[in-house]
């Protein structure tokens, strides 16, 4: 062992050390030199004694410290990675899976264990500590990357690594790209065959992850082969157990890759499941990859609204051009001119074609009967808006069409309002808005005569009326079954877009966009369509969930919160968060999950407001992946030698292994230094030496009698 002086760990200039060591010294001799009573050598050893703890103090404060180093020899570090996915275990000609697999791991196991420290680690899914006993051959993927990132890692501390593997690889980068910058060799070790058997699998499956409702989309779908040609190999587009569609593939050659497309009619909303499977082929060697699941979120594409204007007024055209301007909705306009003439053409419009039917006011007067009782089949189906308008009579459409939110008679004696919010609602979906000063709005045209709101329904605006508020409803909704219906008491609306201030503007397009959306979205759909992105995952996937939610109004929503709780019989409940992604749409990406059967609750919440909830189910399975491509990867696993100055040796030709890596001097022992550190307060020794002379000193004091 050699000992290094390193120096001082102190904080003070030296100058002041010397003061302190000098003042120490005299205190000492003062101490006693002045006491001619007691003999010289008891004097003199009592001065020593102190100035020797004080010296002891002053070497502590200044912390002196020295490097010590010891060399030693440790045996070579030899690192072990063993593939430990499925595909190790296949039996295929002279490979006979674990067995020839275990005959590699016995030659493995260095006979001199004092002189060779062997560190196994395992790859597949991912790398991990392993023991040669403990490999499980059952990895349902391959990240060959991993493997050599982790011999990276590592590469200062050993001598050389040995791969063992097939070299197929089914997940992560080429591991060839990761060894430019490796410095020590890697051994390859070949396992399986380079045999090809006989078999066929749908190796990819291409389409758009999203489509419209009642539309086709194409889905193509890629076949491989191999020792099947000229035989006719039936393809199976699936959802659940039912067969929605087959194709036959004839293969000309015997390896071949064959692409069929599939065209899929998205009739059902929201995400849809489906897959891609091929009945087991006699003499086929594995039937693992037969089948490959996708998925489709289907969304409806446009909202179907009647925009009926039974009084011509500046409002219509303000609402048609908003609608207009929404592509997400497909407009219909009917303007009534007398008897049973509109200005677009016959009022003949099928009510299961509407998803809503915006009223602009109901004449006292020559609206044709026939008119009025195609209009009343329409609002018992539809949901619908009332927009009063100057000539609007209450009283008649009550009588001939339906009750309206609010109990009026014919209105008359309009008056100059503003709007006043109804604070008992303030949480409903309408009134998420931008914030705008109410009295500076422009003045809507309201009725003065007694207007009241139905039991039952929502006030959301009232009226406002030479600065004091009346309590007379200005914009009231109400749900009735399955439909929603909105009154709109007040006209004049066109003045807010034509107001010079962008917020008004705007607080008067996002006001009437939040009262179409929420009228017409039915009560009972859901709001939270979430699924898992597969009704099924491999045990090496990622488990991915997609949701999309819309508020009351059928609009968007992303500003809420999403938890989803999973939970299966081997596992106890566990709750993720998800996170808002764009648009209203929601994603969860969680690591693999054990195999099994899982079941999921997911929970939006916006504020103290539940918006929705949502269950279902998913399953967790081994991948096929590793059933894909079961030939051995020579040249992978050569280059991955030779880049790194090793050797390839294929799993039958390891005869003198051992002796390979001798030759080379990889298994001589390595010359280590362990380098300590000794400080001086961080040893007991030092404060016990002190102790001892301080008990002297009092010791001699006493016996001499001194105070």
């Amino acid at each position: 062992m050699d000992f290094i002086f390193q120096g001082f760990q102190a904080s003070l200039p030296l100058w002041v050390y010397i003061l302190i060591f000098i003042s120490t010294t005299v205190l000492s001799w003062w101490s006693y030199s002045t006491i001619q009573s007691v003999p010289k050598k008891f004097r003199y050893t009592l001065i020593t004694l102190r100035a020797l703890v004080f010296g002891i103090l002053l070497l502590v404060l200044i912390n002196p410290f020295i490097k010590t180093e010891t060399s030693y020899l440790e045996p070579a570090n030899i690192l072990v990675l063993l593939d430990n996915s499925a595909s190790t275990n296949i039996q295929k000609a002279d490979y006979q899976g674990r067995d020839s697999y275990n005959e590699v791991l016995n030659t493995l196991r260095f006979p001199e264990s004092d002189a060779v420290n062997l560190n196994p680690l395992s790859f597949g899914n991912r790398v991990n500590p392993t023991s040669f006993d403990s490999l499980t051959f059952n990895d349902d993927q391959t990240d060959l990357s991993a493997a050599v990132e982790a011999i990276q890692g590592q590469e200062n501390d050993i001598n050389a690594a040995i791969l063992v593997s097939d070299g197929i690889y089914t997940m992560g980068r080429n591991p060839i790209y990761e060894t430019s910058d490796l410095e020590i060799p890697v051994f390859t070790i070949g396992v399986g065959d380079t045999t090809i058997q006989e078999d066929v699998l749908v190796s990819s499956i291409s389409t758009n992850s999203s489509g419209y409702l009642n539309t086709t989309q194409s889905v193509t779908v890629t076949i491989n082969s191999q020792g099947f040609q000229g035989a006719s190999i039936p393809v199976e587009l699936r959802k659940g157990d039912e067969i929605l569609s087959t194709k036959t593939v004839v293969p000309e050659i015997e390896n071949s890759s064959s692409e069929i497309n599939f065209e899929l009619l998205l009739n059902q909303e929201g995400l849809q499941q489906y897959e891609i499977h091929i009945p087991t082929l006699e003499g086929e060697w594995t039937a693992e990859n037969n089948t490959q699941r996708f998925s489709i979120d289907v969304q409806d594409t446009k909202q179907r609204i009647l925009s009926l204007a039974l009084e011509v007024h500046p409002d219509v055209r303000f609402v048609r051009s908003l609608l207009l301007s929404d592509e997400n909705t497909s407009l219909t306009n009917r303007t009534w001119l007398q008897g049973n003439r509109f200005i677009e053409g016959d009022f003949d419009v099928d009510p299961d074609s509407l998803d809503l039917v915006i009223i602009h006011g109901y004449p006292q007067t020559g609206l044709s009967a026939d008119i009025e009782t195609r209009l009343k089949l329409i609002i018992e189906e539809v949901p619908y808006i009332v927009a009063a308008t100057p000539q609007f009579g209450a009283g008649r459409f009550e009588e001939e069409i339906a009750q309206l939110p609010v109990n009026a008679g014919d209105l008359r004696n309009y008056s100059p309002v503003t709007l006043h919010l109804n604070i008992e609602n303030t949480d409903h979906p309408i009134l998420e808005l931008t914030p705008v000063t109410f009295n500076r709005l422009p003045p809507l045209a309201f009725p003065t005569d007694n207007i009241m709101p139905v039991t039952g329904t929502q006030v959301l605006f009232q009226s406002v009326h030479q600065g004091e508020p009346t309590g007379q409803p200005v914009i009231t909704v109400q749900e009735l079954g399955n439909r929603r219906q909105a009154m709109i008491a007040a006209f004049n609306w066109y003045r807010y877009q034509q107001n010079p201030n962008a917020e008004v503007q705007q607080f008067v397009r996002q006001l009437w966009q939040n009262i179409i959306s929420w009228t017409a979205t039915d009560p009972d759909n859901e709001l939270l369509d979430m699924q898992p992105q597969k009704s099924s995952f491999s045990g090496s996937e990622n488990v991915m969930f997609n949701a999309s939610l819309v508020n009351e109004r059928g609009e968007s929503e992303p500003d809420a919160n999403i938890m989803v709780t999973i939970q299966s019989d081997s596992m106890e409940s566990r709750t993720y968060s998800m996170e808002h992604v764009n648009n209203g749409n929601y994603r969860l990406n969680l690591t693999p999950l054990p195999e099994g059967l899982y079941s999921f609750e997911g929970s939006a919440q916006k504020g103290d407001r539940v918006l929705d909830t949502q269950k279902g189910k998913f399953s967790v399975s081994a991948s096929n992946a590793e059933f894909i491509n079961t030939t051995r990867n020579d040249q992978l696993l050569r280059q991955l030698a030779q880049r790194t100055d090793g050797e390839y040796i294929p799993f039958d030709s390891l005869a003198n292994f051992w002796d390979r890596l001798n030759g080379r001097e990889l298994l001589n022992s390595q010359e280590k230094t362990e380098t300590d550190f000794f400080y001086l307060h961080q040893h007991l020794g030092w404060f016990l030496l002190m102790i001892l002379l301080l008990c002297a000193e009092w010791i001699i004091r006493k016996y001499l009698s001194l105070p």
